[in-house]
């Protein structure tokens, strides 16, 4: 049998994203396979070759997915600096019956779009169905999917945005305005972002140690935030203000504070699983605060990358490569 070797650029994935809403449908389906112990996934295997940046090695399989393989992403902050991305991936899948390659493809977009779809499918079980009001911190790339995937969840009413960079925070509103037509308030601090909103996303760069910007007294009564960026924004006074905290993976969550991230952050063991899969019900009223630190599982990234790969043979995209 001759199993071919599909590639899909950057451009490719881009034209076959599913959209945030079948995104979050293809996580959660993925997420009830995971509360069920019918996936396997150990932590990430990380190396650091410069100051505050990494390259992780993520492999997943879902069996009843028939979807296996692995990411191997870069994140880099000082690359914004030098007009460079600050994370670049590439993943590539394998035939779970024989285990050969079957597609390699970009992953950069997959992980922008995943990650979003994960907080916003945390929101749906975490936040108050009726928030209407959503703050921004960190103006890049993931400041761009979440709002989009916010926007898809949510009635949003009100939205505002915070950056460390006025130049980024002034693009951000612009773009979001031609993109998505919302209309954006740039924030003159993150604790006007934070006060002001019922959802919050802390999208900026990954510090170790976190800089812990948002203080205690920040976060409403019932408002839900999503941490993507292992707690870097978050002071230990404010996370101690939240009465639920949940991960994508506690045994990864674990395995990085361990490895010095996440300081500052308690011990979570209530997964993202066990709320799409009813085993918790997370909040028990409207006036808790509830806080979602998905640190991106290769779960996610494998489950859509192989519905990308699929669409890509279902429509002829993409460049067939010889062995």
């Amino acid at each position: 049998m001759t199993v071919s070797l599909l590639y899909l650029s950057s451009d490719d994935v881009d034209h076959l994203l599913p959209s945030p809403t079948g995104m979050q449908t293809i996580l959660e389906t993925m997420f009830h396979h995971k509360a069920a112990a019918q996936t396997d996934m150990p932590p990430k295997l990380g190396i650091h070759p410069a100051p505050d940046s990494f390259l992780h090695a993520m492999p997943a399989s879902i069996p009843p997915l028939s979807a296996a393989g692995v990411k191997w992403v870069s994140a880099y902050p000082h690359n914004a600096s030098r007009g460079l991305p600050q994370v670049c991936a590439t993943i590539i899948l394998n035939d779970i019956e024989s285990g050969l390659p079957i597609a390699i493809l970009d992953g950069a977009l997959i992980t922008a779009a995943r990650t979003a779809a994960a907080s916003a499918l945390a929101a749906r079980y975490l936040a108050k169905r009726d928030a209407t009001t959503l703050a921004i911190l960190g103006c890049g790339t993931q400041g761009r999917s979440h709002l989009r995937a916010f926007l898809d969840a949510f009635c949003l009413s009100r939205i505002l945005a915070y950056d460390i960079s006025s130049d980024a925070l002034e693009r951000y509103v612009q773009d979001m305005a031609v993109e998505h037509g919302v209309l954006v308030e740039p924030a003159a601090s993150a604790e006007e972002a934070v006060t002001s909103c019922e959802l919050i996303v802390t999208a900026g760069p990954i510090t170790n140690p976190p800089h812990g910007t948002i203080q205690s007294g920040w976060v409403q009564p019932g408002a839900f935030a999503a941490s993507i960026d292992y707690g870097s924004y978050w002071s230990p006074a404010a996370l101690s203000e939240f009465n639920v905290l949940c991960t994508d993976d506690a045994a990864q969550y674990s395995s990085h504070q361990s490895e010095g991230y996440l300081k500052g952050l308690p011990p979570i063991k209530l997964e993202l699983a066990d709320l799409v899969s009813g085993r918790s019900l997370g909040r028990t009223d409207s006036s808790q605060r509830a806080l979602a630190c998905n640190l991106g599982i290769a779960l996610e990234d494998i489950v859509v990358a192989q519905a990308v790969v699929d669409e890509a043979v279902a429509q002829g995209i993409g460049l067939q490569l010889r062995r």
